[in-house]
Formats: C-alpha cells, structure tokens, sequence
C-alpha cells in the first residue's frame, strides 16, 4: 500500500469522507497544512455512475469524455490499468493472453540474442585489448595521449579517445624511440618462438645456457654478428650463434608483425563497432515489447484486487466474464472571481513557487508519509529538474503567475464485458468522478507521483536489458533535501486554534486557510458549479440519464 499521503483521493461510497485518515487531519481545517498547501473538496462532490449498454459503448464514453475534456483546455493523464479476462471468455481470453505470451516469447528470444551479442562482443574486445597492448609495444600511441603530447590527430568521438592512432599521423622517428624492444623479445619466445619446437625454442634449450634469454634479452636489433656479440655478452661461439640467428628471426618477424598487427586491429575495432551497435539495437528493439508486457497488467496481480475479486458478485468464473480499469487525472489551473482581488502586476513581482521548502520537507521528502516513502531514490536535484520541465513550455504546471489553485478530478473506469449463454454480449461501466481543490504545490507533488513511476519504469526496462539506470549517476551522487532548523510553532498553532484565533496571531503560509467562508464559496462553488457538473453532466447526457 503506498504511504505517499497524496497518493489516495479514494472516499467512503456512503459517507464522502477520505479514506485516508492523516489526508483528511492534514489537510482539514486548522490542520497543520493551514495555509501551506490545500488539498480538499466538498464531502458530496464525489459520484458513481453505473451505465449498462451494447458492446462498445461504455468505451466508446469514455473516448468521448476524454476528447471533450480536451476541447474543454483540461490536462489529462492516464496514471493507472489493468485487465482482467476469465478463461471461460475464450475469444477475448486468447487475444489478450496469447498477446501476452507472445510478447513474453519475444522478449526472451531478444535477451537471449542480446546476451549472445554482449559474449561475443566481449571476445572481441578481448582480442582488441591484445593488439593495441602489442600495437603500444610498437611505439603506438592511443589519439589521448597524442593530443595529451600537443600532436595534431583526426576527430574522434569521445568513447573512442583511447583507440590506438594506426593512421600513420604519428612521425617514424618518434614511434621508433618509443618503442619497447624489451616487451616485444618477450613477446616473441613466449608467443612466436616456443612454437617452432622441442630442441628449437629458446626455451627448450635454455637448460645447455641458463643465461640464454636473459642474454637475448640484452641483444639489441643490429646484433647480427657472431664475433661481435661474443665480445659483446661475453659468451661461447655456440651460444652467440644461436643468439644471432633468433636475433635475425626476430627483425624479420617484427617487420611482418607490425602491418600484419595494425590491419588486424582496424578490423577487431570495425567488428567491436558493429557488435556494439548491434547490442544497443537489440535492447532498443526490445524496450516498446517490453513496456507492452508491463501495460498488460493482469488484475490478479495486486493483492487488493485478488481479494476484491473473491467478493464480487460479477466474479463468476462459470460466465464469461473480461474486466478492465482504467484510472485518469485531470487538471486545470483556476482563476479566483474576485471583484476586489490583488492586480496581476503584484502577484508577478511576487510569485508564490512552485516548489517551497515546506513543501520539500513536508509533502516530498518526509520519510512516513512523503513521495520519498514510495520513491526513495528520489534527490533534490531530481525534484528541481521536474519543477523546471513542468514550468516549462507545454508543462503541466501553468508559469501565469497568479493561477496558484487546480481543479483537478480523477475519473475511474471499471469496465465490465459479459459474454452471455445465448451468444448475446452486454457491457457494463461506473464511471468514478472525485474532485478536489490543489494548490499549486499540492498539483506539483500529485504530479511528481506520476513523474516517479515513469522514471522507475525505464529503470526497470533498463534493469531487465542489462543497461545502467536512467541517470544513475546523478541520482546517486545527488543530495536529498536538508530541512533548515527552526523554531516549530505548530503547538502554538494548535493551542491558539482551540479558541478560534489561529488565523489572527498567525499566517502561515501563502495559500488560502478560511475553508468555512473563502475556500468554500469562492474556490469551490465555482469549481464544483463550471467544471465537475460539466464533467457528471456529460456522462449523464451521454447516457440519457433523466430522459424518456
């Protein structure tokens, strides 16, 4: 159950009140988000409406509800679904099962090419970091180091700045100082020479001169000459013949080991290139599959909804019976009608922000019962970059500066189709419309909730293809809000409100706290007269409710 206090708006069916008891404390009269935040309506401004009809038409309502509401200037987003089908539905079960079970074969066959990939992938690279090891050896240099030496290279992107530089735009004489003779000798009787044989390889006669690789490690490229190396290395005639003609082997296998070497590293990179795009193609091929699979959500997933199902008289599972929910938020800046009300020029001077710190430490960052509950990851640099999008230009939070209160609805669809014994099909639906007063923070931090969940569905996308979490970085390294230390009041506030003086010896808070007079007749009258009856009357005249 999430312990976001915004996140249930849902009342009792009889009553109207909230069903979450700290929201209705919180935010009632001399609760302690007097002033600070507003989130409330009328008991009454809560309906149900049950409509029965022919296939297609309770969702052909509800299109038509949606589009209307556009037309009407509301923001609306779809911030919950889920579908249900019984087996004894054959047809409609099939479809959105095997749907399912498609997407879930697909998605399988995608991880499983996708990991192949990345193993291939990291073959090559292995074989990658082998040639530019041996291409260093050889004087080579990566387009870093160059650029770190003041020498002039080709762009390159930035993931490739540790590529070895084989253009041949490094000077011959410089790659020739830089090279590791040392390094490649090594190379050369561990890798080259052992393989001409037993009795051959300088390691298999090292036994006769124990000083024999030391003494060829010595060599240097023009030692070619018996005598001269003897009197060079001190050693016998036999031993500086054998020296000799490795040393001789060596020079002619660095002469074909240097183009033979550079050519293959061209390649292995084209081929790391490739198998790299092709990894990323894979993953992003799978992502809309696999945020299809998540949008099928299954009814009996959720523990609630199982439960709900075992009561519910609909839930015969000898009938054919497919459910389905759908949950949206509407929204809409309001303007106070107000003859006397302050100028727009003095609320532009001063704006009320769209994010405060009581709101940060009250409704975001409060460990029981805010957004951080059910989103700990969430940081103050994250909340700050959402506050900036939705200020933004088509933002979901109007910048005009004097529109600090919503109207904002939630309108739940529970969609019921029944598949009689006969053949006949009826479809049932209750369209659940809730209203409620926001102010401008208040929307920010509902909106917030919505924000999260998307931002937690690409990184489960991401997590499941094996990619790094959105912003992983950022949201790791940044800080969470710090509450500044103050001087509480709230006992104060409490005491004072006993005798009706909270709202004279304190102000807190830049948003409206008299619910009995100014939030009732001027904020919620209007709202409830020009915006909810609008939405109720709709579905009622599409429904021919109250008519013969």
């Amino acid at each position: 159950m999430a312990k976001f206090i915004l996140s249930d708006f849902s009342r009792g069916w009889m009553e109207g009140f909230f069903k979450k008891e700290d929201f209705s404390k919180f935010a009632g009269i001399r609760g302690r988000w007097n002033g600070h935040a507003i989130a409330g309506a009328y008991l009454e401004r809560a309906t149900e409406i049950d409509f029965t009809g022919p296939p297609g038409s309770v969702i052909g309502l509800y299109y038509s509800l949606m589009f209307q509401l556009g037309k009407w200037e509301w923001q609306t987003a779809k911030a919950d679904e889920w579908i249900e089908v019984s087996p004894t539905h054959a047809q409609y079960y099939q479809l959105t099962h095997k749907q399912k079970e498609d997407l879930e074969n697909k998605i399988k066959s995608g991880l499983a090419s996708a990991s192949q990939s990345v193993a291939d992938l990291e073959l090559m690279k292995h074989d990658e970091r082998k040639y530019k090891e041996f291409l260093h050896y050889l004087g080579y240099k990566t387009y870093s180091e160059l650029r770190a030496a003041g020498k002039k290279t080709r762009n390159v992107p930035p993931e490739e700045m540790d590529l070895i530089d084989v253009d041949m735009s490094m000077d011959e004489k410089e790659r020739q100082k830089a090279i590791d003779n040392h390094s490649l000798r090594a190379v050369f009787i561990d890798q080259v020479d052992m393989h001409t044989g037993e009795g051959i390889s300088i390691r298999s006669i090292v036994s006769r001169w124990p000083t024999l690789i030391s003494d060829f490690m010595r060599m240097d490229d023009g030692d070619i000459d018996v005598e001269k190396a003897m009197k060079k290395l001190d050693i016998s005639r036999a031993e500086a013949v054998v020296l000799v003609t490795k040393n001789k082997l060596y020079n002619e296998w660095k002469k074909l080991f240097l183009p033979e070497i550079r050519n293959r590293y061209r390649r292995i990179t084209e081929l790391v290139r490739s198998r790299n795009a092709s990894v990323d193609s894979y993953r992003k091929w799978l992502e809309p599959y696999i945020m299809r699979h998540k949008m099928l959500e299954e009814g009996m997933a959720d523990q609630g909804r199982r439960s709900g199902h075992l009561k519910s008289f609909m839930s015969v599972q000898g009938q054919a019976i497919a459910y389905s929910n759908i949950e949206i938020w509407a929204w809409k800046d309001f303007l106070t009608p107000e003859v006397f009300k302050m100028p727009g020029e003095l609320a532009a001077k001063k704006p009320i922000p769209i994010v405060d710190p009581w709101t940060k430490k009250e409704l975001i960052f409060n460990e029981k019962y805010g957004l951080i509950a059910d989103h700990p990851w969430i940081t103050d640099e994250w909340v700050t970059n959402q506050a900036n999008e939705m200020l933004g230009p088509g933002g979901w939070i109007t910048s005009t500066p004097n529109r600090n209160y919503y109207t904002f609805i939630i309108i739940k669809l529970d969609k019921t189709n029944i598949r009689m014994p006969t053949g006949e099909e009826m479809e049932d639906g209750t369209f659940d419309v809730g209203m409620t007063i926001m102010s401008k923070n208040a929307m920010f931090c509902k909106l917030l909730q919505l924000k999260a969940k998307e931002e937690e569905t690409q990184q489960y996308i991401n997590k499941l293809l094996g990619l790094p979490v959105t912003n992983e970085e950022a949201l790791l390294a940044g800080k969470q809000f710090e509450p500044k230390k103050t001087r509480s009041i709230q006992k104060a506030r409490d005491f004072f409100g006993w005798f009706g003086m909270n709202f004279q010896l304190y102000k807190g808070g830049p948003y409206e706290r008299d619910w009995d007079e100014r939030l009732t007749k001027f904020y919620l009258m209007p709202m409830a007269k020009e915006r909810y009856g609008a939405v109720i009357g709709f579905i009622k005249k599409k429904i021919g409710y109250g008519t013969a």
